[in-house]
């Protein structure tokens, strides 16, 4: 191909390309598309940037929210229990509220009982009545505050209810049982108001071994010296 034909090629080229250029600069309709699609691509990529703002920020009411929703749980937890703990206040504050007094009042039966036990059958007959009756009355002022007597006598020893004065050799009691009442004890509703002290009877055969140990411990002594 000589020189010639060759730049005639590349001139025919070169007008191919400025012809297509120019045919797109004068057609408005192919300018309005390119615009469009430039257009709707930047708002899809608005829109998705959008939609992940939106999507992060609707997370983020969902935690608040649920946090908001266990802070309300909590505080209506407490809420109740701090109600629950004011109503049992109150109960025990009505059921108990006597027990100081109710303790004076088993202090001053104490009294009565001992001197209702030092008169003797050469009293006079109505001042043995008097005391009885006031005794009874004490008696049924206590009930009526639900204050009454532990029923000891007679009964297994019980550290609960029972403080152990002694202990007694009986045939007439299970051993380990509670031979003798040395002072009343009393049950305030449910609480133990003042426990009973009492003597706890023992085996016979306890005590003749006790007493055989402190037979034989002198003569050891002896020997010894």
């Amino acid at each position: 191909m000589s020189e010639e034909n060759r730049e005639n090629k590349e001139k025919e080229n070169m007008d191919k390309v400025v012809n297509k250029n120019k045919d797109l600069n004068d057609n408005p309709k192919v300018i309005k598309d390119n615009e469009q699609e430039e257009i709707l691509s930047q708002e899809s990529v608005e829109h998705d940037e959008e939609n992940k703002k939106e999507e992060k920020t609707t997370q983020e009411l969902e935690k608040e929210l649920e946090e908001t929703k266990d802070k309300m749980l909590r505080v209506l937890a407490e809420s109740e229990n701090t109600r629950k703990q004011i109503e049992k206040n109150r109960i025990d504050m009505a059921k108990y509220g006597v027990q100081p007094l109710a303790r004076e009042l088993v202090n001053v039966l104490d009294n009565f009982e001992r001197a209702l036990n030092s008169l003797n059958e050469a009293e006079e007959k109505k001042t043995l009545e008097g005391f009885k009756l006031i005794e009874k009355e004490i008696i049924n002022i206590l009930e009526r505050f639900n204050v009454k007597k532990i029923e000891a006598l007679g009964k297994p020893f019980d550290a609960n209810l029972h403080q152990a004065m002694f202990e007694k050799p009986t045939e007439d009691f299970d051993v380990g049982a509670v031979c003798e009442i040395v002072q009343d004890g009393y049950m305030f509703h449910d609480r133990l108001l003042r426990p009973a002290m009492v003597g706890i009877s023992k085996s016979e055969i306890k005590k003749e071994e006790e007493d055989k140990i402190e037979v034989e411990s002198p003569k050891d002594d002896k020997e010894q010296r």
